[in-house]
């Protein structure tokens, strides 16, 4: 029951934003909401279950991320920045918005997600200087203008992009810069 719960609440999330009511997730279920409160004892711990289960699967995207022998490193460390954020938005940053609104104990989890979680973005950086494909710069530099242009992302709605094109033009500004290359 607790995985059909935490399935429909993804449902609801995704057609409602988390301004969805529990008695709409329980009408979706059909089941009673003393039955969803055996398994979750609040809406802020169901969103954090499903926070916590949204980056496990990013970890585990990483993970297949850095093991792909299909891809160079350049190639692997562009897809794992797309990663990071973006299973957490969903579809639109403004529900990472909501999330740091309304649901702190879920976005505690979030943000240190988002904050610490470069381990895998190092390694790769270190591979690509090793074969002397990405130059030596300042990773702690990169992960701070990372995760503040992320935030920004969060405050901007642009009506000429997704979210998750403004994620996509982030990184490639990232990573190629914005001159023309020869």
């Amino acid at each position: 029951m607790r995985e059909r719960i935490l399935s429909a609440a993804r449902e609801e999330l995704a057609y409602r934003g988390l301004k969805f009511s529990v008695r709409e997730l329980t009408a979706r279920l059909g089941i009673s909401s003393k039955t969803l409160y055996q398994h979750f004892a609040s809406k802020e711990e169901l969103i954090t279950a499903i926070t916590l289960a949204e980056i496990e699967e990013m970890k585990r995207r990483e993970l297949a991320i850095r093991e792909d022998t299909s891809l160079t490193v350049a190639e692997k460390l562009r897809e794992a920045l797309l990663v990071l954020p973006g299973s957490l938005a969903v579809k639109d940053f403004r529900l990472l918005d909501d999330l740091r609104r309304s649901y702190p104990e879920a976005w505690e989890h979030a943000e240190r997600y988002l904050v610490e979680g470069w381990r895998g973005v190092e390694q790769l950086v270190e591979e690509g200087v090793r074969e002397g494909t990405i130059r030596r710069f300042d990773l702690d530099l990169l992960i701070q203008m990372y995760v503040g242009s992320t935030h920004r992302l969060l405050e901007v709605r642009s009506e000429r992009m997704t979210s998750g094109e403004a994620l996509r033009n982030m990184v490639d500004i990232f990573l190629d810069g914005i001159r023309v290359k020869n």
